[in-house]
């Protein structure tokens, strides 16, 4: 045949039925020919499990890649020649694993909610190990978001992080929503959100917590809050604000924007397009947490900042500081000096200040 020296294109996807995981793909260039997942069925030597979630990288000849089997077990890499041979085992993290195995994990569970324009948001919740799911016993619940355009959580990635802590030392379910504007599931739902930052994407984090309040009886509705960081701080607090319905009971935003037409241009203009009347101001005004803030004077609030960000400026949480004590809106405010958008140096302090307010919004005792 023509070109048969030119094999094929190798690439990374999602399943097409499944957003939360990530294969290796290889299609080859002659047409009518259909593609291959070359990851699908690989089953890791160390337990048998098969890995659902890969990233590779190739040779500068193509002739071998290495494989990352990132989830949902603890990751291992491998070295594999372009006839998807394995050849040598890079890191199999055993040490990890056997750490990994004498602690309590949380239980994942995975739902699918629909969710306005025929859509379904993707749901993760972590679950306190031995957690009675009857509704015998009711479980706080912690709602973890970023919510940017493209964004996503809810994958089979390995991960263990403070909300692994919550829920394995504090008995507190950690939830994480991909709403509408989130990737992985499509352009029409990536889009949904464009040009109208803090509509649809706030809008799902409300009502399919909502949903799984409802649904799941052992969510404690009276106690469940949300938390989030950079754009996940702006989701916090204009979920607390959009929140008319006393669905969460508390919010903590770190780093927060709070005026769209004040943050980096570059990517405000690229899903807003321009803060002008001939274009979307209209859209910069309904997204900005500074009109909306009244109904956070029924919540519990905690605003964090840093100094020095120099990603999302200070200013932004100064500037929601005014507006909430204008109107006389108790809340929290913490403030990092000399701290970049990372709030690295004082991440311990961060942290411990986070759970003591968990504490007081849950009335529970450390």
């Amino acid at each position: 045949r023509k070109n048969t020296y030119i094999c094929c294109r190798y690439y990374m996807a999602t399943s097409e039925r499944e957003s939360a995981v990530q294969h290796l793909y290889r299609v080859s260039l002659d047409p009518g020919y259909k593609s291959t997942c070359l990851t699908c069925n690989i089953v890791r030597e160390s337990d048998g499990s098969r890995c659902l979630y890969n990233s590779a990288k190739f040779s500068i000849d193509n002739s071998h890649y290495v494989l990352t089997c990132a989830g949902p077990g603890v990751p291992d890499i491998a070295i594999y020649n372009k006839n998807t041979t394995l050849l040598s085992v890079w890191e199999d993290n055993s040490v990890v694993s056997d750490i990994i195995v004498e602690r309590s994990q949380p239980i994942v569970l995975r739902y699918k909610v629909p969710v306005p324009g025929g859509f379904n948001a993707q749901v993760r919740l972590l679950i306190p190990p031995g957690a009675d799911m009857s509704g015998a016993t009711k479980y706080p619940m912690l709602v973890y978001v970023y919510g940017g355009p493209d964004s996503y959580q809810v994958t089979e990635k390995f991960n263990i992080d403070w909300g692994t802590y919550l829920v394995t030392n504090k008995s507190i379910i950690y939830a994480a929503i991909d709403g509408r504007g989130s990737g992985l599931m499509g352009n029409d739902m990536l889009f949904a959100g464009y040009r109208r930052l803090g509509t649809v994407e706030i809008v799902d984090q409300i009502n399919v917590t909502r949903h799984l309040q409802d649904k799941l009886l052992f969510i404690d509705r009276t106690r469940t809050a949300i938390w989030g960081w950079s754009y996940g701080g702006y989701a916090t607090g204009m979920t607390l604000a959009m929140d008319l319905k006393g669905v969460f009971k508390c919010g903590m935003s770190v780093a927060p924007v709070t005026d769209w037409a004040l943050y980096d241009s570059i990517y405000t203009e690229r899903f807003m397009g321009l803060p002008t009347v001939t274009d979307n101001l209209q859209g910069y005004e309904h997204g900005q947490l500074l009109n909306k803030v009244e109904n956070i004077k029924n919540k519990m609030y905690y605003l964090i900042h840093g100094t020095l960000d120099d990603n999302v400026h200070y200013q932004q949480s100064l500037m929601l500081a005014k507006v909430l004590e204008q109107k006389d809106i108790l809340f929290r405010q913490q403030t990092y000096t000399d701290e970049d958008h990372g709030i690295v140096q004082s991440r311990a302090h961060l942290y411990h200040s986070l759970e003591n307010f968990l504490d007081e919004c849950f009335q529970t005792s450390s």
